[in-house]
């Protein structure tokens, strides 16, 4: 099976958004859980702080939990999915939190994963780069597992930034790649145009 990859980014909160599957991320320590994950927990009266109070979730590195919404998010079920501590994010733990969510997904027979862009808006992590790391990631999980997936990130904080960075990580990628709804941010026309002409988002640099 060839894989293929449909790529939106969204500007709403993570529980608004129409998916198969909606996937938080937090970190080690996150005591009460932070953006997306504690917006997540408060739709849920709180059943993830429950779940970090009794010792069943930490935050490590890799470490999941797969949980029903019942209704209180757009997308039926929550993937809770640990990033280790907070100091050491960095572009190479965002690509391998992508890569793992987009491969659970997969598992799960999700055709639309709603991704809490992994870290949040990190001051440390220029948001273009973190948009190329979340794309590299991706392709990897499609390569060892072949879809057709959808793929909605949800960039709140610099959104246009993070788009820059997909459009520029697009168009190096080694499967097909399509750019959804660039006018949800602004300046997101002219990116997708330069894109389907196969041109750089962005110009090069760190």
């Amino acid at each position: 099976m060839k894989a293929s990859l449909a790529l939106s980014i969204e500007t709403q909160v993570l529980e608004s958004v129409r998916a198969d599957l909606a996937v938080a991320t937090f970190f080690a320590g996150d005591r009460p859980l932070r953006g997306d994950a504690g917006r997540a927990d408060w739709r849920l009266l709180g059943l993830l702080s429950a779940l970090l109070r009794e010792g069943r979730l930490h935050g490590e590195p890799g470490e999941v939990m797969l949980v029903p919404t019942l209704g209180r998010l757009r997308a039926p079920r929550l993937l809770l999915l640990g990033l280790g501590a907070r100091a050491d994010l960095g572009y190479p733990q965002i690509e391998a939190a992508t890569r793992d969510a987009i491969l659970r997904g997969v598992a799960l027979r999700c055709g639309r994963l709603a991704l809490s862009a992994p870290g949040g808006a990190d001051p440390a992590l220029p948001p273009a780069r973190t948009g190329e790391a979340v794309l590299r990631g991706a392709v990897a999980a499609l390569h060892e597992r072949p879809a057709h997936l959808e793929l909605v990130l949800v960039a709140r904080d610099e959104a246009v930034a993070t788009l820059s960075g997909l459009a520029r990580a697009a168009t190096r990628a080694d499967l097909p790649v399509r750019l959804q709804n660039p006018e949800a941010v602004e300046a997101g026309d002219a990116l997708a145009v330069r894109l389907r002409h196969g041109q750089s988002a962005v110009q090069d640099g760190p």
